[in-house]
């Protein structure tokens, strides 16, 4: 039950200073600055009798050293839960779902596509059709280095999911590069309808919404 406690104790003190930057072994020192006067107290105890002294020294020594180990633990995890809300809040922002038209959204999407970020994706996109009861979702490539067929598959994936809720999607900014690159790989987007700017893409969105432009005179 002491040993709990104290495990507790070093936890609430590794993990605010997990959240300011400290370092581990910063950390750990909080523990390990309390071996000298220790020791000093055990020497003044057991001065008389060294082989008890030694015994308490060694006892104290593995003690001290197990709970400098748990702290530098318990900072290591507060820390990793740290960078995972930090890299859970830049998805949410890296993946912004823009409303162009009543009906329109556009997601433009910058830098690769992996799982988690796919999983974001999917679920920021079809959170706004449901809100905003949109038609057409437009994904814009642009700001994706290079497709591969992985990063096709979780395009794939979200326009997928996207339909089963209603909305019909355009990928945008297929550029030369990239549509060589699908074509080389043999990678099927013959179900998805894809433009080469966002314009094009926007365009093409107003017109399966229904919207119709007349051009003002001059």
């Amino acid at each position: 039950e002491f040993d709990g406690v104290v495990r507790e104790i070093l936890a609430d003190i590794s993990h605010p200073r997990a959240q300011k930057g400290f370092s581990p072994r910063e950390t750990a020192m909080f523990v390990f600055s309390i071996k000298r006067p220790l020791f000093s107290a055990i020497r003044d105890a057991y001065g008389k009798d060294p082989s008890v002294m030694a015994e308490q020294m060694w006892s104290m020594t593995e003690l001290l050293d197990s709970l400098g180990l748990y702290t530098t633990e318990a900072y290591l995890k507060s820390r990793e839960e740290v960078i995972r809300r930090q890299q859970e809040d830049m998805l949410d922002l890296s993946t912004p779902v823009v409303k162009l038209w009543e009906g329109i959204l556009a997601l433009p999407l910058i830098g690769t596509l992996d799982s988690a970020r796919t999983q974001v994706v999917m679920e920021s996109l079809l959170e706004a059709i449901v809100q905003t009861n949109s038609r057409v979702a437009i994904i814009d490539i642009t700001g994706v280095p290079t497709v591969d067929t992985v990063v096709a598959q979780h395009l794939l994936k979200t326009v997928t999911a996207a339909r089963l809720m209603g909305a019909d999607c355009i990928i945008s900014g297929v550029r030369p590069q990239i549509a060589q690159t699908i074509v080389h790989l043999g990678i099927n987007l013959l179900d998805v309808t894809t433009k080469a700017t966002l314009s094009d893409a926007f365009g093409l969105a107003m017109q399966r919404a229904g919207f119709s432009f007349v051009r003002a005179d001059k």
